[in-house]
């Protein structure tokens, strides 16, 4: 059954707003953004909105009065959220705003989720003079937000370059991070990811392959470790078997790469993630062995 959101004060139908997202840089269709923006350069993104008849009619607003048209564009993985927003004024009978929201790609990582929100004064029809009006009223929002993937799905391993000192990460060159509820038969990319800090030199290398062979050791012990751990997490409620019948079943799921990583260390799964769970240092060295982390080390 469909749920119709209610709202104390009045609102115009969906079609008494005509609105667009155009992507401006990269200076491409929606479509095309990944074949044209590499990370780190920065996304620009305008909205453009009309309002109609029916809007003022609908909603008991005066022309005239202050109503804006407010961009938005979140990134949950950067843990960022930019707003932008311009007030409708009349050109030739016609009532439009545009806004810009222009993002930098060292603050982005995963997807970017865009929306467009008509915000103004909303009428309650409330008889009392103080109450008659709903400042700041959401009146209408796009009916579907825009979702533009930063990432190619080709990647060997999902990995964002994000800037770690503007998103509250510690200062250091990279991080796998577990996403807190990520079941066994989630897939990899919903579930770990690695992030790169772009404030870093190092970062450049680690991107496009050219950094130490230690590096790349000790960010592969850091990945073992990170999803060992995230599957320990359901060992009370997913059993040993049911995990191996997940990992089976479905090579793209976390518990199919849990059983890759066991395997590499030369133990079952159930041992492995009992060892992220109770023995984190021994699990560490061993990943570090299985690796050839201090042979790295050796080379340099």
């Amino acid at each position: 059954m469909a749920v119709l959101e209610s709202r104390p004060f009045q609102t115009p139908s969906a079609n008494s707003v005509a609105a667009k997202l155009d992507l401006m840089s990269p200076d491409v269709e929606f479509h095309q953004f990944n074949e044209a923006w590499s990370p780190g350069e920065p996304v620009v993104v305008q909205g453009f909105a009309t309002l109609s008849d029916e809007f003022w009619e609908a909603t008991a607003i005066t022309r005239g009065e202050e109503v804006l048209l407010v961009g938005i564009a979140a990134c949950a993985p950067a843990r960022s959220e930019w707003r932008e927003q311009s007030r409708f004024v009349e050109r030739d009978g016609v009532w439009s705003a545009e806004v810009e929201l222009s993002i930098e790609g060292s603050e982005i990582a995963v997807e970017l989720v865009f929306d467009l929100w008509v915000v103004g004064p909303g009428r309650t029809a409330n008889l009392r003079e103080d109450q008659a009006i709903h400042p700041g009223a959401k009146l209408w929002q796009l009916p579907d937000s825009l979702v533009l993937p930063l990432e190619r799905e080709e990647a060997d391993f999902p990995t964002s370059a994000v800037s770690f000192s503007s998103t509250g990460r510690r200062a250091v060159p990279w991080m796998v991070e577990a996403v807190g509820e990520a079941e066994p038969q989630w897939s990899i990319s919903s579930s770990v990811r690695l992030y790169v800090n772009t404030d870093l030199d190092v970062c450049s290398q680690i991107v496009d392959g050219t950094a130490g062979e230690d590096v790349y050791s000790a960010i592969g012990c850091d990945i073992q470790f990170a999803v060992l751990r995230q599957i320990s997490v359901w060992e009370d409620s997913v059993r040993g078997d049911r995990l191996r019948s997940i990992a089976e079943e479905d090579y793209g799921s976390l518990a199919a790469f849990g059983a890759s990583i066991a395997a590499t260390l030369g133990i079952a799964l159930d041992e492995g993630c009992r060892l992220a769970r109770d023995e984190p240092s021994s699990l560490v060295n061993r990943s570090r062995e299985a690796l050839g982390y201090f042979r790295a080390l050796g080379t340099r």
